[in-house]
């Protein structure tokens, strides 16, 4: 994994706080916390890779070591910084537990979660994965649809292998750009190999949180105050 580092921020701030000031549901952080599931996807709108920055948040505000893959290239560590400074705690020495890896390509990402993580999981004693922006390099069309498959059909299998090994992997796996529409599949596939699963969709402009493990119950996301409040440090 590499060493995380400060960069300029991929947010207006703004925007940010108008559509992220409520972040995620009590359901959806009881199953992180607590291992409901080992394997927890979210899918759906491309606003979950902001939203995996308030639970990421949240995990740091818990003092949990975090290994994040982030498929993406898309992690704001100034969001991150601005969210646990609403703690009393060291913000610099809560970034410190992040244990950061970017990957650019689908061979890259293989590598990242074939070779390194469970080795990672080890080195910084962590029992806590994020992976966020799974399927992102795979919606790249330079990469025959076929070789995708095969390779996502690894890396699901890995990580379906390191969660039964009594490790959290949460992946973030937002639906396709409309220019990779035919690679639509690649997201129910994630669905099905996790042991719960959240869809995020937007209704009537407000970001919503649905469990489709518990169908037909969607909750309207809280403030990330009250779930800090909630959840106290362990």
């Amino acid at each position: 994994m590499t060493e995380n580092m400060i960069q300029p921020s991929l947010f207006e701030v703004a925007e940010t706080d108008r559509l992220w000031r409520n972040v995620a549901t009590p359901t959806a952080m009881e199953a992180i916390d607590r291992d409901q599931g080992r394997l927890i996807g979210f899918c759906g709108d491309r606003g979950l890779l902001t939203l995996g920055h308030y639970l990421l948040a949240w995990r740091l505000l818990q003092e949990e070591s975090i290994l994040f893959v982030d498929g993406a290239n898309f992690i704001d560590l100034p969001l991150v910084l601005r969210l646990i400074r609403q703690d009393q705690k060291d913000p610099r020495a809560l970034l410190g537990r992040i244990h950061l890896s970017r990957a650019f390509t689908v061979h890259q990402l293989e590598a990242v979660i074939g070779e390194r993580l469970e080795e990672a999981f080890h080195k910084y004693q962590s029992r806590l994965c994020f992976v966020s922006g799974l399927l992102d390099t795979f919606y790249d069309e330079e990469v025959p649809l076929w070789e995708a498959k095969r390779i996502l059909g690894r890396v699901l299998e890995t990580l379906r292998r390191l969660a039964d090994g009594d490790r959290r992997v949460v992946v973030i796996a937002p639906d396709p750009p409309d220019a990779a529409m035919k690679r639509r599949g690649f997201a129910p596939q994630v669905a099905k190999t996790a042991d719960r699963t959240f869809t995020l969709i937007h209704e009537n402009g407000t970001p919503t949180l649905k469990d489709e493990t518990v169908r037909g119950r969607p909750w309207v996301l809280p403030a990330i105050q009250s779930l800090t409040k909630r959840h106290p440090p362990r």
